[in-house]
């Protein structure tokens, strides 16, 4: 691969000892390390410019290239081994915008070293005699150009834009014949083809139809870019070190004019980083997050009524900001902690709006510079956070029973417990009466509230759990339970008008209620949903339910499964749990998205600490 070739014999040693010495250096793939000394040694007898030329046509072949067939091959056979065939190419566009990110901004290095570098003369001779001066001198520019704008679309692939999986694929192709253009750099063009033929192959893994201009500011990316053009420009000055330096260079137009060529491309590069740089950082204002206002509110509620996600009704506490989805059908709720932005279970509204919701949030997070946090979400949803790079802890499971299936008259030990108290209920005088929106006597049920709070010796707590509060309760409907006529126990029912799901929220009695009360109401609360047509009715999250203490779990699975089995008493979570088995549900599990590392325990602090209503709340229930 060298202009010239030198003596076999040294050249040999030279190149085990910059092998070596690349290893030695710890440096990953021995880069500047094995270069410089090859430089250093040949650079005299060859000639500086063609001897870096050549290395960087190495580092293509020998790097670059093998990098880029790993990639997919990894994707693709991996996969395959591991799931069907479905499966499989479901994890491969799961996987496909990371890895697409990072071979375009892999293209974006290539592209701006080789407008650093001359070209092949041989080849440069030959497009010469077919293609006018200028057109390779213009496409030499154009070519670094576009490759600035792949560093930085890299991350709107990472995000899965859509506007810039359109407009990467157009400038991969525009690169592909400015290669050819520029000195008929058939190698750049090979890859950018390839690349452009993957973005065609997974278009399906860019979904999201935000703008680029919406893009968050990301320092990550912003700064990888500068060290590339930096770099680029550190190769141009290396490369034609030899050369002169005068202000005609920039006025040159001929075909060997190498240096000048190079020159442009690399102002040119400089300029359109700058440019697109400070549009970034001075196009928007940090948005501001801040609770909800009676409009919010109101929205929100509207929402909720047209979905089948009942639980979403703790919106309306108050106490957790929002984010609409741009079409205004669909909202996440969310409250700040520390370095944390907890998010309230899944996204409420359509399907199709959560991963859009999801995406959101986390470029939220991202321009605030916060932890992005789901709290209780649910399996199905799982592929969506860890589209935007988290991972799933459990938390719990939640009890929903299905009324389809459930028969208080049917046979078996607990059905005749349940009628028991359902029948001795009536015959002691209990009753259930369930009122519409704003007409319940809510100064009897503080007093219930008040009565609770006291002989439970407990706090209001906030975030996934609602207070007692005639602004929040206004927004539903409430169940009491009377006692010969005198209110002792209520909740209030999470509904929507989808009859797929119903909920309830604050469970509260007086402590002189009869002991079968709050199973009295439960019951009653079943029947009166199955009479309605619903098909399931849910009973809440036990948390830590469900996790198994098996070797090599996570150390939060571990530690949770230990609080669960010896905690009882503290906090009562096996009783929790035997007592919603007497209703029969159907178990599902509940998880927390979190980023990786010791993330997790931090979240977890987070989220408790707003539960909780702060970290003293923490200590004294």
């Amino acid at each position: 691969m060298l202009p010239h070739a030198p003596p076999l014999g040294a050249f040999i040693l030279i190149y085990l000892l910059a092998l070596a010495a690349g290893v030695l250096s710890h440096v990953p793939g021995g880069v500047g390390v094995f270069e410089a000394i090859l430089l250093a040694a040949f650079a005299n007898e060859l000639g500086a410019a063609p001897l870096a030329a050549a290395l960087l046509l190495y580092r293509l072949i020998y790097v670059v290239l093998p990098l880029l067939l790993a990639c997919l091959t990894l994707l693709f056979t991996e996969a395959q081994r591991l799931l069907p065939t479905r499966q499989a190419m479901r994890v491969a566009s799961g996987l496909a915008a990371p890895i697409l990110a990072l071979l375009v901004f892999l293209s974006g290095v290539v592209l701006l070293f080789s407008g650093a570098t001359p070209e092949i003369d041989t080849r440069l001779e030959n497009v010469g005699f077919m293609i006018p001066h200028r057109l390779i001198d213009a496409s030499h520019f154009g070519a670094s150009l576009v490759g600035v704008l792949c560093l930085l679309l890299a991350q709107g692939l990472r995000r899965r834009l859509s506007a810039a999986w359109m407009l990467t694929s157009i400038l991969l192709l525009v690169g592909a014949v400015l290669s050819m253009l520029k000195g008929f750099d058939w190698e750049e063009a090979s890859m950018l083809l390839l690349t452009a033929c993957l973005l065609l192959t997974f278009r399906r893994s860019f979904y999201r139809p935000s703008r680029l201009l919406e893009l968050p500011f990301s320092p990550l990316y912003l700064i990888a870019s500068i060290c590339v053009v930096g770099a680029s420009i550190w190769l141009l000055l290396f490369a034609y070190q030899d050369v002169p330096y005068s202000h005609q260079l920039w006025w040159q137009f001929t075909l060997d004019a190498d240096a000048p060529r190079g020159l442009r491309s690399a102002l040119g590069s400089a300029v359109l980083l700058v440019v697109v740089s400070l549009t970034w950082l001075l196009r928007t204002a940090r948005p501001v997050i801040k609770l909800p206002d009676a409009a919010d509110l109101d929205k929100a509620a509207e929402i909720l009524k047209a979905s089948s996600q009942p639980d979403g009704g703790l919106v309306l506490t108050g106490d957790k900001a929002i984010l609409f989805h741009p079409a205004g059908n669909a909202f996440l709720m969310y409250s700040h902690r520390g370095r944390s932005l907890v998010a309230l279970y899944d996204p409420i509204g359509p399907t199709q709006q959560r991963a859009e919701l999801i995406w959101q949030f986390r470029d939220l997070c991202d321009v605030h510079h916060a932890r992005p946090v789901f709290y209780q979400v649910r399996a199905e949803n799982l592929p969506f956070y860890m589209d935007i790079g988290l991972t799933a802890i459990k938390l719990g499971e939640e009890a929903r029973v299905d009324l389809r299936r459930f028969d208080i008259d049917a046979k078996g030990k607990e059905m005749k417990d349940l009628r028991y108290t359902w029948n001795r209920g009536g015959r002691d005088g209990l009753s259930l009466e369930i009122y519409e929106p704003g007409q319940a006597p809510i100064d009897e049920l503080k007093v219930i509230s008040d009565a609770w709070l006291t002989g439970k010796n407990v706090r209001e707590k906030g975030f996934s759990l609602g207070r007692f509060s005639p602004e929040y309760l206004k927004y539903f409907r409430i169940a009491i339970v009377h006692f010969q006529g005198k209110p002792v126990a209520f909740s209030n029912l999470l509904e929507t008008t989808s009859p797929e799901l119903a909920s309830l929220d604050l469970m509260r009695s007086h402590p002189d209620a009869p002991k079968l009360t709050m199973e009295f109401m439960m019951v009653g609360l079943i029947l009166h949903y199955k009479a309605q047509g619903y098909a399931r009715f849910s009973l809440g999250m036990v948390p830590l339910s469900g996790l198994q203490p098996r070797r090599g779990a996570p150390i939060t699975q571990r530690l949770g499964s230990m609080i669960f089995r010896r905690g009882e008493q503290l906090y009562n979570f096996q009783g929790l749990r035997r007592f919603k088995d007497k209703f029969q549900p159907d178990w599902e599990p509940r998880y927390m998205a979190v980023p990786a590392g010791l993330d997790p325990l931090v979240a977890l602090a987070d989220t408790a600490a707003l539960i909780a209503g702060g970290l003293t709340g923490l200590v004294k229930r």
